[in-house]
């Protein structure tokens, strides 16, 4: 490791020492290279140890509605299937009575809908998986009353996205894992990322497990965590995506050369320059920092840390992962992790670890905002 990394480097350590994570993986992109990727600890701790490397596999969980749902919607977008101020209602006619709820406010999460519900819990028992297990919840996603009237406010919402998956299958006639592997994926050479269709398991060799899940009654190793995702077999718009920290790092340098109008290695720019810019300014709803599909730091406490730029963009996920991209300069720090192997809990010392990551690598590239 560079010693200008030492510093994240003790940082991990400590964490992994206090068990905070089990281990991680951290990658900084700067101006279409990687240029640091290290791998701490362990990518599973129980039945048998495990060693976490740079080529290990993450349930990338909430990353999905970044890295996989807003770039399809923009592709539906500039194909001219799919319109940012439509009516949701124009592509799922269970919505059509809401003519308030856009797409623009879903990507948003100011679509009025809830954070989550617990839809998997009236389909399936312990280890069952059905394919019209995935329609039944999209349709009990649709029938959601509202909880505030869209647009004034921003509440996280897994329902929104599950609905934007849906809407993106309806308008460009294709399921969500073909698409993503066709438009993004493929194009890009990654090959490690995609979806896990179920049943079944993500095939490679180095997966990092989640959690002992007490529904499944077993360590989940190499299919989605999100029991609303399992349900829908592990193809959906908020959670479901898998890959690797070489990977996220890639989409993310293609996404900053997109921004300035530039294809990346060899492929044309992922999206249009415009349309991508949109994507990530402010969205504008009341007291958010969201963007269309990506959250942005907040100026005060933001878990992406203090010297990040606050025109940034990112994500977070609940698995523990994370990416942050300075457009401008074009650099990126992904964090991919298994923070709730072997147990979901709400650690505070994870929320503290999370910055302070976040800071350690940009400091370590002599990272100034502009």
């Amino acid at each position: 490791m560079a010693p200008e990394f030492n510093s994240l480097g003790r940082l991990v350590s400590e964490a992994i020492d206090a068990r905070v994570v089990p281990g991680l993986v951290v990658g900084v992109g700067r101006q279409g290279q990687v240029v640091f990727v290290e791998a701490y600890g362990r990518r599973q701790i129980e039945p048998v140890p495990l060693p976490a490397t740079v080529e290990t596999v993450y349930d990338l969980a909430s990353l999905t509605k970044a890295l996989s749902t807003s770039v399809l919607l923009a592709k539906g977008v500039e194909s001219g299937r799919l319109r940012l101020d439509a009516m949701l209602g124009e592509y799922l006619p269970p919505l059509a009575d809401r003519p308030e709820v856009t797409v623009r406010r879903v990507l948003a999460h100011a679509g009025g809908l809830a954070a989550h519900r617990k839809f998997y819990a009236s389909l399936f028992s312990a280890g069952g998986v059905s394919p019209r297990y995935r329609a039944a919840v999209i349709e009990q996603a649709a029938a959601e009353p509202l909880g505030y009237l869209p647009g004034t406010r921003s509440v996280y919402s897994d329902l929104g996205f599950i609905l934007l998956g849906a809407a993106i299958e309806a308008a460009m006639s294709e399921r969500l894992d073909a698409l993503a592997r066709r438009e993004i994926f493929e194009p890009l050479g990654l090959a490690g990322l995609g979806f896990v269709r179920l049943p079944g398991a993500h095939p490679g060799p180095e997966i990092a497990a989640t959690e002992r899940c007490p529904v499944r009654e077993r360590v989940v190793v190499g299919e989605v965590h999100d029991l609303n995702a399992y349900a829908m077999g592990g193809i959906a718009g908020h959670a479901g995506l898998f890959g690797s920290i070489g990977d996220v790092l890639q989409l993310a340098l293609a996404l900053c050369a997109a921004f300035h109008g530039r294809g990346f290695r060899g492929s044309p720019p992922l999206l249009d320059p415009a349309l991508l810019r949109e994507l990530w300014r402010p969205a504008g709803i009341p007291g958010s920092t969201w963007r269309l599909g990506w959250d942005g730091p907040a100026p005060e406490g933001s878990l992406a840390g203090t010297l990040l730029s606050r025109g940034a963009v990112g994500h977070l996920s609940f698995t523990g992962c994370s990416l942050w991209i300075d457009p401008e300069q074009e650099i990126c720090v992904a964090v991919l992790t298994n923070r709730i192997h072997p147990e979901a809990r709400d650690d505070p010392r994870f929320r503290a670890l999370r910055p302070a990551l976040h800071d350690e690598a940009l400091r370590a590239i002599g990272y100034r905002a502009r």
